[in-house]
Parts: C-alpha cells; sequence; structure tokens
C-alpha cells in the first residue's frame, strides 16, 4: 500500500510540473508551444426557465473565470435577442468580461449589417477588442425564411495570441469540406457555437482534421475534442461548463518506425511529453507539455513521421512501385 501510494504522489507530482511553467506564464506570452487553456459554457436547461438567458449564461461564464481560460465559447445566439449591430449591447457586455479576465471569447449572435440578418460568431480578445466575425455559412430552411442570409463561401480563420483558429456554427457541420478548408488554413482549434451537440460528427472531423474541436451549445453537453476524436473534457449535470488545458502541437502518428523512439523520447524527456496509445489503430499522440519544447523540436531531433506525412510518403512509395511494375510488364 505504501509503494501504491508513493507511486500516486510521484505521478501527481509529475503532472503538476508539466503545468507548472505554462500556468506560470502571462496572458499573452504562450511559449514557443502554446498550452491554450479554453472553457466552453452549456445552456442547458436554461431555455426553459427563462426567456432571457443572457444573464443566467453570464453567470455560468464568470463560473468558468475560475478556470482562468485563454480562450471561452458560448452557444449558438445565446443571448436570444433580436438582431443588433456589431458593436452593440451584447458585445459591448462581453467585451467588458474579456478585459476583466484577459480572454478572448467566441459567441453565437444575430446580427445585422449591410441591410441584411446573419447567425454570425463574434470573437473578441484579451482587450475587448471586436477582432472577427463568421457568419454562418450554411443556414438552416427555417432561418432562411426567416430572413438570415448566407455568410460568404470561403471559412475564415482568425488570429490569436497563441494560434490561429476558426469557427463554424451549428448546420455548418454538414460540410465536411468547410472543415478541411479550415485545417488547410491552419487551423488548430475549431469553435463551434451551437444548437446541438454533434457529438458523433464533431469526433470525426476532430480526428480526420487532426485539430481539437470545441462546441458550446444551447441544449445537451459542450464539449472539447482531441485531435483523436477523443471527448477530452464536457459539461454535464453537475457542471455546465468544461475546461481543458490543450497543447496546440499535439501530433498523430502511426507506430510503424516509431516504437524504439517513442521509448527513447520517453527516456530522454519524461514528464515535459505526454504519450497517448491507441492500441487497437496502431497510433499514438505525441504532445508536449513544456511551453518552451515544440513537438516539431522532437520530431526533428529523433527523425519522427508524423501521420499525414507517413501517409504521403506511402502513397508515393506505392505510386512508384504500380509505375515500375508497369514498365516491367512484357508487351503483348
Amino acid at each position: 500500500m505504501r509503494q501504491i501510494m508513493l507511486s500516486l504522489l510521484l505521478l501527481t507530482a509529475a503532472s503538476s510540473s508539466a503545468f507548472r511553467a505554462a500556468d506560470a506564464r502571462k496572458p499573452g506570452q504562450p511559449g514557443r508551444n502554446p498550452i491554450v487553456r479554453v472553457v466552453t459554457v452549456s445552456q442547458a436547461e436554461l431555455q426553459r426557465k427563462s426567456n432571457d438567458p443572457l444573464n443566467e449564461t453570464m453567470t455560468r461564464l464568470n463560473q468558468a473565470a475560475s478556470f482562468q481560460p485563454d480562450i471561452a465559447c458560448l452557444p449558438e445566439l445565446f443571448a436570444n435577442r433580436p438582431p443588433e449591430p456589431v458593436p452593440g449591447p451584447v458585445t459591448a457586455r462581453l467585451a467588458a468580461w474579456a478585459r476583466e479576465h484577459s480572454a478572448y471569447l467566441v459567441f453565437g449572435l444575430k446580427t445585422r449589417m449591410s441591410g441584411g440578418v446573419y447567425n454570425s460568431a463574434i470573437l473578441i480578445d484579451r482587450k475587448g477588442q471586436i477582432i472577427g466575425q463568421y457568419n454562418k455559412i450554411h443556414p438552416t430552411e427555417g432561418e432562411l425564411q426567416d430572413g438570415t442570409r448566407p455568410g460568404d463561401v470561403e471559412p475564415l480563420v482568425f488570429e490569436t495570441d497563441f494560434g490561429t483558429i476558426g469557427v463554424q456554427i451549428c448546420f455548418d457541420v454538414n460540410w465536411w469540406d468547410v472543415w478541411k478548408r479550415l485545417k488547410q488554413k491552419g487551423a488548430k482549434i475549431i469553435f463551434f457555437p451551437s444548437a446541438y451537440p454533434a457529438a458523433r460528427q464533431l469526433s470525426a472531423l476532430a480526428l480526420m482534421n487532426q485539430y481539437y474541436v470545441v462546441s458550446s451549445t444551447m441544449r445537451g453537453s459542450s464539449g472539447i475534442y482531441d485531435i483523436s476524436g477523443e471527448v477530452v473534457a464536457s459539461s454535464g449535470q453537475y457542471q455546465q461548463w468544461a475546461g481543458a488545458a490543450l497543447p496546440l502541437g499535439k501530433r498523430l502518428f502511426e507506430t510503424d518506425y516509431h516504437l524504439d523512439k517513442v521509448r527513447e523520447i520517453q527516456q530522454k524527456y519524461g514528464s515535459k511529453v505526454a504519450v497517448t496509445w491507441f492500441h487497437d489503430d496502431s497510433w499514438f499522440t505525441l504532445a508536449s507539455l513544456d511551453p518552451d519544447l515544440t513537438v516539431e523540436d522532437v520530431i526533428s531531433e529523433f527523425g519522427l513521421t508524423p501521420l499525414d506525412d507517413y501517409r504521403v510518403r506511402a502513397a508515393a512509395a506505392i505510386n512508384k512501385a504500380r509505375t515500375d511494375a508497369a514498365r516491367a510488364k512484357p508487351a503483348e
């Protein structure tokens, strides 16, 4: 029993030390390897209680501030207000929250601009400045009938002090090519203000594109998805918000040609890195928990090949073998 307790104490100490440097940093100084503290809020059980959910949602957001997030996300059309310009009353209130907590904030809002109405997501920075607006590309048929206009076809990405992010809203989840485009544009986290969780789809999209996805929902659980598609954290009955620390440099690998290298990495870097095995898939993820050590550093040092690059390499070898076989085939 004493040996078990000692092992648990050592494991806890290692985990704590891995995040100590990240937690000690000042907001806006994420280091070479950003470890981003993300919060998402659910409005589950609010809709039947209040016709004006803004105040109650802000109460939940204030509770979530204890997590000291770098960025927080609220649901689609969370304030249940008529269309308003940007800036406007809701954005002013949320800008004050962002300034107070030195955190970015993404939230859904019905907006009016250039004579049209849009289902939008607004991005506010740590200083309370509006730095982005994404208009839902794919409104539902019901929204179109009510006068909501579709946004521009090209999805947007936004630059923060910790990296590039993207936004999609609710019904947008059904257009997977747009999510792939966000990956191509360099997005590391996709924020998903929504009416519903879309959990199965978000898990698949996170894995297919190997980025984090953060959903914030009117009903059901809000979730934070790993690059592997696994749920990192979710809201629920006992807490209607969730938070997670996300190492943005995490990468996914095939086990082929890597097992001995991973042992060497673990031996050298110990608690500075986290390796998660997906035994049935012959995969693993590698993350750095040190803000000054990047996964790219480790990739270069140990000659690792991320899964996407491995598939490209394997496809080239297969195509070459096919071409060589065709050339060697005797003429009939």
